[in-house]
């Protein structure tokens, strides 16, 4: 959906007003989002170790919702479970195909099935013994949207299954009011040419709402060429507000683990005292 320069907040919405308001605003999971995406995630191991530990006790097969551009899809596979990668973004489910052939093991794609729907309310006839949400993508979802994902989980999650997601949390978020944010700056890089990429974070918690914006600029021989922003709007929820929503479903949050985070970004000084817990689900 096209926005203006009114509809974003806080830095985003200035650096967009500096250029009259003119900058292309376009989804992250888009088509040309999902690549900027696909470079800031194919390389992030945070969570993954953690899921396959996990789930290590369990057998298959595997529901992956919103599985994007396969950064666990693909350490499944090579963990020999067969998968079913669910995503609404034809665009990102683009960028898991393209990994599996830059992975060297087409055979991987023998094991993986991929459905375009909503995860907030499918229909796939068949039960699954380990169903996965990772990167804090609940938070993609409103509480209208959630129970829709949560009754879906319940209808496809075998007797003896587990539901596994990931949540990142705010320190304080519950103590603040004044909305807050956290840039980063670094570059990316594709077929075409180098991009210049300004991360901008901004979280309101009044509103609980978080705004992740990428102001990208492209270069070529020194020149900007193009330049365009990339969002995502999510949802803010806290680890005891899901699991009341959850239980609330009728399914049980038997352990919540702390995840261990390795990705380059979480690393960087302005995300010190965030955390990131897996829950884990059953019947």
């Amino acid at each position: 959906m096209t926005q203006t320069a009114f509809d974003l907040p806080g830095s985003t919405g200035r650096i967009n007003t500096l250029f009259g308001g003119k900058l292309p605003v376009e989804s992250i999971y888009g088509p040309h989002g999902s690549q900027i995406y696909n470079h800031f995630t194919r390389n992030d191991r945070a969570e993954i170790d953690d899921m396959l530990r996990v789930s290590e006790p369990h057998s298959g097969p595997v529901l992956e919702l919103a599985c994007g551009n396969g950064r666990t899809t693909i350490p499944f596979l090579e963990a020999d479970y067969d998968v079913v990668g669910l995503d609404s973004s034809p665009d990102m489910l683009a960028r898991l195909s393209d990994r599996l052939i830059e992975s060297g093991r087409p055979e991987l794609g023998d094991r993986l099935e991929t459905v375009e729907g909503d995860m907030s309310s499918f229909s796939l006839g068949r039960t699954f013994g380990i169903v996965l949400l990772g990167m804090t993508t609940v938070w993609n979802l409103d509480a209208e949207n959630r129970a829709g994902l949560f009754r879906s989980v319940r209808e496809h999650l075998a007797e003896d299954g587990r539901f596994l997601l990931t949540l990142l949390e705010f320190p304080g978020l519950d103590d603040s009011v004044a909305p807050f944010e956290t840039i980063v700056a670094t570059d990316a890089h594709d077929s075409v040419a180098p991009v210049s990429v300004t991360m901008i974070e901004h979280v309101d918690p009044g509103e609980r709402r978080r705004l992740t914006s990428f102001v990208t600029h492209r270069v070529v021989d020194g020149a900007v060429t193009d330049s365009r922003i990339y969002t995502a709007w999510t949802h803010l929820i806290t680890p005891a507000m899901l699991t009341e929503e959850i239980e609330s479903a009728g399914l049980r949050v038997r352990e919540i683990h702390e995840v261990s985070v390795r990705n380059q970004i979480m690393k960087h000084s302005a995300y010190v005292g965030r955390r990131r817990v897996l829950l884990e689900v059953s019947h």
